[in-house]
């Protein structure tokens, strides 16, 4: 299917301001109320960016996607976690420890995942993800807080690799529960759900028993299927967040993070923003709620940062 001239001078111009096809797609889709899947326009989109060399401009914000893969607690049976047989055995019964098979992460605006794995040791493995950790602005992962940081430092613990006690992170499960009613907050869900992908399919427990116990070939095998499950998530949950982040709060201004006004986007640091809303508090306070016209984040500020930007707009026009 071709699309108008006026469809794809909108995506040019949205292309221009980010580089997030999926955001562009959604766009696409509800401006223009195209009846195509978001991956179809998504697509197309990707092939008119290479077609044309369009690209973002730089952002000077350090956000990483990351996902981890783990293996399972050995007792005399094989679970993934300890508590579901409390009743019948306890830590006396671990055989061998639940490890961390793989990890995979990606930076925010670059397509490139990377993968670290088991096969140099768990250790170093650790150590090279938590100096990539230490780089990042802030931290996404779906359950992150609660398990993948979590386990992270546990094994890290265990390993004698430093790590530091918090990060700047943002949750999607936590997002997703606290936002919106799905009928589900599992990431297979919410990617069929926004309409953005699915998870990789895999043949279940005995990918993990061949990476774990498998033999040299069939662990190896297994591996490389584990690696490009993990892999797919973390491109579903960086195309999620792109999706749901207009409609959450921020956890991190990277407006004042980068040395820009408090009245700029909190999300991408632009400062092409536009008043959307005016209101009061109870107590009479009065709140403006801005929207970003490049990454569409919309956000609250007080009329004391409002008026600054009334301010700065005013002198930049007189000079």
């Amino acid at each position: 299917m071709s699309y108008p001239y006026e469809i794809k001078e909108f995506a040019r111009v949205r292309m221009e301001q980010t580089s997030n096809n999926t955001h562009i797609a959604r766009d696409l889709k509800n401006k223009f109320n195209l009846d195509k899947e978001l991956d179809t326009i998504r697509k197309s989109i990707s092939e008119w960016r290479n077609k044309w060399q369009i690209e973002a401009k730089s952002i000077p914000i350090k956000r990483l996607f990351f996902d981890i893969e783990t293996g399972y607690y050995i007792l005399k049976i094989k679970t993934f976690q300890l508590k579901n047989f409390q009743k019948y055995f306890n830590w006396k019964d671990i055989e061998r420890e639940k490890e961390i098979i793989c990890i995979s992460y990606k930076w925010q605006y670059e397509d490139k995942v990377y993968t670290l794995d088991w096969r140099n040791g768990e250790k170093q493995m650790l150590k090279d993800f938590i100096k990539i950790l230490g780089e990042a602005d802030e931290i996404i992962g779906h359950n992150g807080d609660k398990f993948d940081l979590r386990f992270l430092r546990a094994r890290c613990l265990a390993r004698g690799v430093l790590m530091f006690p918090t990060y700047r992170t943002l949750d999607t499960l936590k997002k997703s529960r606290s936002s919106f009613l799905f009928a589900s907050n599992a990431l297979g869900y919410l990617l069929k759900y926004t309409e953005v992908g699915g998870k990789i399919e895999h043949e279940g427990m005995p990918m993990w028993e061949k990476c774990v116990e498998g033999t040299l070939e069939e662990s190896e095998e297994a591996l490389q299927k584990m690696i490009e499950y993990c892999e797919g998530d973390v491109i579903g949950l960086s195309d999620f967040y792109a999706v749901i982040s207009p409609f959450i709060t921020h956890n991190n201004n990277f407006a004042v993070l980068v040395g820009g006004d408090k009245w700029d986007c909190p999300e991408c640091a632009s400062k092409d923003v536009e008043l959307h809303h005016t209101y009061t508090t109870a107590m009479g306070i009065i709140r403006r709620q801005m929207k970003c016209n490049d990454c569409k984040k919309q956000y609250k500020i007080s009329n004391k940062n409002y008026m600054g930007m009334l301010e700065h707009v005013m002198k930049k026009g007189l000079s």
